[in-house]
């Protein structure tokens, strides 16, 4: 079951789950990944431990889980 969530300064939100096999959980969490993308987030997959970028808009329906994020400023 794969996890999509939104990185928030208060925590991670979780926005979906699927399950690859489940054409209908895949379509409306990769319709909810698409709609943060056009809100100028950025994504990673990770499997728990490591992170790794999403490099381009196919949603990766094989992650564990899919983070959105967005730039949280400081410096």
């Amino acid at each position: 079951m794969g996890m999509l969530m939104r990185r928030t300064g208060a925590g991670d939100e979780v926005l979906a789950e699927w399950s690859p096999s489940d054409e209908a959980s895949v379509a409306a969490a990769e319709e909810t990944y698409r709609h943060w993308l056009g809100q100028d987030y950025e994504a990673v997959q990770s499997d728990g431990t490591y992170f790794q970028p999403v490099d381009d808009d196919a949603f990766p329906v094989d992650a564990e889980q899919v983070i959105l994020s967005t730039g949280m400023g400081g410096g």
